[in-house]
């Protein structure tokens, strides 16, 4: 995980370290209030820069924390602060679900204390695995427990019921499937600046071909690897899923479906898409239906989402632009085209 450098913050030292993002007095205070913490001594760590959220890894007293709140500009202040909220509730409402996540501590929703709402969770010591996985985790060899711990959790995740765990008004599971074309297609129009070809017609295949049966469920709604923490220890295991910003109540079929739709493992060594499904299926006593329609549901809705990031790149000049963005969002259009080729056959 990318570090940046550490600010080390004492009780005469009141300075912000990130200016815009943090205020330590106010701070301070509040990790008093909450019992997080003894002394005066706090340092802050800024470890993710994102385009919608800031993570930042704090330790006193001899404890270690991660606090998350909003980027310094948010497209929405509101939809910053609700989905603080949102995230610390769904993070809460998995203890107990054998989903491996970081614990929610505290939440905090005044703005006064450092500009934004924000929460703090117990820090999960990991690394996030490439593709092949690094010596750390045990080299290539681990790719195999690698997919398997994911897709567990991915079946454990499904077994949750969101009205037991008290999540159920997070979203609006009835007509769920109906409403995504429609919603991505809206909110591409509303930054569309070039032609995409292809994306046009991944739609109207997509509202065509809709499975007419759901079964609701929570989704994490990212569901990759680029968001989980792997254990340092050997056999590896997955220590926490991460990022719950697009976590809501729908269908599950959806991240099961963006998991798959880009697998194509070369390495016989691990294991195929067919046997990934029945390890699900196995955790959850489902057998999925339509698969391919959800694959490529999630690849449309990636290619609407980042042609978004890519736009605010562009336009904000506070931002950084990622290169290959452009031609990424292309790639996706072209994958969700190939994949419809292939959908009868999930």
């Amino acid at each position: 995980m990318f570090r940046h450098a550490v600010a080390e913050v004492s009780s005469d030292d009141l300075a912000d370290p990130y200016p815009g993002l943090l205020r330590v007095g106010p701070l301070r205070e509040w990790f008093d209030g909450v019992g997080l913490g003894p002394g005066g001594g706090i340092s802050f760590e800024r470890v993710a820069a994102g385009e919608s959220n800031e993570v930042f890894i704090v330790r006193r007293g001899g404890s270690t924390w991660v606090l998350r709140r909003p980027s310094a500009v948010p497209l929405s202040v509101e939809g910053a602060n609700r989905t603080m909220v949102r995230e610390y509730r769904f993070q809460g409402a998995l203890a107990g679900s054998g989903v491996p996540h970081a614990r929610p501590l505290a939440i905090c929703s005044d703005t006064e204390v450092t500009g934004a709402f924000f929460y703090v969770m117990e820090f999960v010591d990991g690394v996030v695995v490439g593709d092949p996985p690094p010596d750390e985790v045990g080299g290539p060899p681990a790719g195999r427990r690698v997919a398997e711990q994911m897709v567990d959790a991915l079946a454990a995740l499904a077994m949750v019921d969101a009205d037991a765990v008290g999540v159920s008004d997070l979203g609006r599971p009835e007509g769920f499937l109906e409403r995504q074309v429609g919603r991505w297609r809206s909110q591409l129009e509303g930054y569309r600046r070039r032609d995409l070809p292809g994306i046009d017609g991944v739609a109207g295949w997509l509202e065509v071909n809709r499975p007419t049966g759901t079964q609701s469920g929570i989704m994490h709604g990212d569901f990759n690897r680029h968001n989980m923490l792997f254990t340092r220890e050997q056999p590896t295991r997955l220590a926490a899923v991460l990022d719950w910003e697009n976590a809501t109540v729908g269908d599950p079929l959806m991240d099961l479906g963006y998991l798959l739709s880009g697998w194509r493992p070369d390495d016989p060594g691990l294991p195929g898409r067919e046997e990934l499904v029945a390890r699900w299926s196995g955790g959850t006593g489902r057998r999925p239906e339509s698969l391919g329609w959800y694959a490529v549901m999630s690849t449309f809705k990636l290619a609407c989402m980042l042609e978004g990031v890519r736009v605010r790149q562009v336009d904000d000049p506070t931002r950084e632009e990622t290169p290959f963005l452009a031609d990424a969002v292309v790639d996706l259009v072209g994958r969700a085209e190939q994949l419809i080729g292939e959908a009868a056959g999930w």
